[in-house]
């Protein structure tokens, strides 16, 4: 039998079945359905008024709904709810509610209230209240809830969401979050009560919790500028962003050894313990590239430098602080052209080693004071 003359006996196997269902249709939950694309089916034109507990569409389907489990070659549209499990090559879209699991090549879709589980290769999407875990290939979309996600891309929550974000780009939250973001890039979250972890955070508001990351803004957080000294750079600004119980440090400083001027430019993290009223106590790790008698030196040079201070809190947004370092050198021992060189960046030292692979490592204690804004 040609392909064609195959067609069309299941054809008019289907519209025979079409037929049947609109004489008999006095029930709107069956026990079971085929069909090739709807309303080609056993339902036939009242498909989309049945829930049925096993379902089966060979292209497409469109039902009222589905109580028990429902396979399709392609795309599947439920009207109103499901309860059970959908599996479907490309998509499922429930125009109601969700209560159970959906699994697509490309996209889980739901119009109201979602419970239970979803993965899809591309995209989730919940336009309801959501308590469910959502996976994805490319993103996560809900409008609030409680909900876990997990995507290769984005995670995008528009409501107050109890739950986890985790993804490979960013996570946004433009509700209050109750729980934990973790995003390769950046993650955004418009209340915080929980966690953060990314290379970028933001958040507008925190009530509590704190974010971690190689950069923190937090709108009603813990922001400073300071100016301070050190016994190896003497004129240093650096601008600290976070929280008080985290923060990262952006720094760079200036200082002269052995008739050569040093810059360096840092990154370092910080926390503050409150001891009194107007008392904090300071604990910091920096690590500075400083260049000797140039803008930039193309060679490992670092200051590594791990600092206790003690912090009064003169006015507001004044304070003068000050307290021991211990201090960390590592440099190259030959120039570019394999010349040997002499570290110049300790003004004193307690330990001084050149290592096997080339490397000198000095060590000295030191001080810093200075003033925040």
């Amino acid at each position: 039998m040609k392909a064609k003359h195959l067609l069309i006996v299941i054809s008019l196997f289907l519209l025979s079945g079409t037929l049947a269902a609109q004489d008999s249709a006095t029930s709107r939950t069956r026990a079971f359905q085929v069909s090739f694309i709807t309303p080609l089916g056993s339902n036939g034109i009242n498909s989309w008024n049945v829930t049925n507990k096993v379902s089966l569409n060979i292209l497409a389907g469109y039902a009222g709904g589905v109580r028990g489990v429902e396979f399709t070659g392609l795309v599947s549209v439920l009207r109103n709810n499901l309860n059970g499990a959908q599996f479907a090559g490309l998509g499922n879209i429930v125009l109601n509610e969700a209560r159970g699991a959906q699994f697509a090549g490309l996209m889980n879709i739901n119009a109201g209230i979602s419970k239970g589980f979803q993965t899809a290769g591309l995209l989730n999407i919940n336009a309801g209240a959501t308590s469910s875990c959502m996976v994805a290939g490319f993103m996560n979309l809900a409008t609030g809830g409680k909900a876990t996600m997990l995507s290769g891309f984005t995670n995008i929550n528009a409501g107050a969401d109890k739950g986890a974000q985790i993804t490979g780009f960013a996570n946004i939250n433009s509700g209050k979050l109750h729980g934990v973001q973790l995003a390769g890039f950046f993650n955004y979250a418009g209340k915080l009560s929980g966690v953060q972890i990314g290379t970028f955070n933001y958040v507008d508001s925190l009530e509590h919790g704190v974010p971690i990351g190689f950069l923190s803004f937090v709108r009603n957080g813990y922001m400073a500028f300071e100016l301070s000294t050190t016994e190896t750079l003497y004129g240093v600004m650096s601008f600290k962003t976070g929280t008080r119980k985290f923060y990262n440090i952006l720094s760079v400083g200036g200082g002269y050894r052995n008739d050569l001027s040093l810059f360096a430019w840092g990154y370092g993290l910080g926390t503050l313990i409150p001891l009194a009223k107007k008392v904090d106590l300071g604990i910091e790790g920096l690590c500075y590239q400083v260049n000797e008698g140039e803008w930039f030196t193309n060679r490992l040079n670092l200051l590594n430098k791990i600092s206790l201070t003690a912090a009064w809190n003169i006015q507001k947004h004044l304070t003068i602080f000050g307290g021991p370092s211990w201090n960390v050198t590592v440099s190259d021992v030959l120039d570019e052209t394999g010349d040997p060189i002499v570290p110049n960046i300790a003004p004193w030292e307690v330990f001084n080693e050149t290592t096997d692979n080339g490397y000198n490592v000095q060590m000295y204690p030191g001080f810093t004071a200075g003033i925040r804004f």
